[in-house]
């Protein structure tokens, strides 16, 4: 599969990450706040995201104006089965201005429009409110919930998985 795409919207780019991107993803990937919301709790090294590249991952840079605020990718389960599961953050300081709602819109709009997806899916732990509003508005529907199925900060959380499907998608 290639790299990521260039994806332009109103007020954000997703770009393929690039080398040159390891110290704002080092930085803030492995903040605490960022990790916190992700099933990512120990550091991250860049390095498997730009050298290391799943043949099954998109890995999108979040750009606005030109600069890093985040990052959002797309795991692809498989050419049968036509679904990816969708992931990201914004850093900590950019939240709250629509960043990572339409990094999302454009994710899930570019795996319905150029990979053909039929389903994308994402997995949130059961206290993230921010990304089940997050994946509300973009149009997924919750669909079940997985009990104590991630060990955050000790203790088990559920994990909530919302989906869309393609037909019922409202670009």
């Amino acid at each position: 599969m290639p790299g990521a795409p260039h994806v332009y919207g109103d007020d954000v780019t997703l770009r393929p990450v690039e080398p040159a991107d390891h110290e704002f993803l080092a930085k803030h990937w492995n903040h605490p706040d960022v990790r916190h919301g992700t099933n990512k709790h120990e550091p991250v090294t860049v390095q498997s995201l730009v050298e290391g590249k799943k043949d099954d991952c998109l890995y999108f840079l979040i750009c606005h104006e030109g600069e890093p605020v985040g990052m959002e990718w797309l795991e692809l389960a498989g050419d049968a089965h036509r679904r990816a599961e969708l992931g990201g953050w914004v850093v900590p300081e950019e939240s709250g201005q629509g960043f990572a709602t339409e990094a999302a819109r454009l994710s899930v709009e570019y795996g319905f429009d150029e990979l053909n997806l039929h389903k994308v899916y994402a997995r949130v732990f059961d206290y993230n409110e921010a990304s089940k509003r997050l994946l509300r508005k973009v149009g997924f529907e919750e669909e079940g919930r997985v009990r104590e199925h991630f060990y955050v900060d000790g203790e088990y959380v559920d994990a909530v998985f919302y989906g869309v499907l393609e037909p019922e998608y409202e670009r």
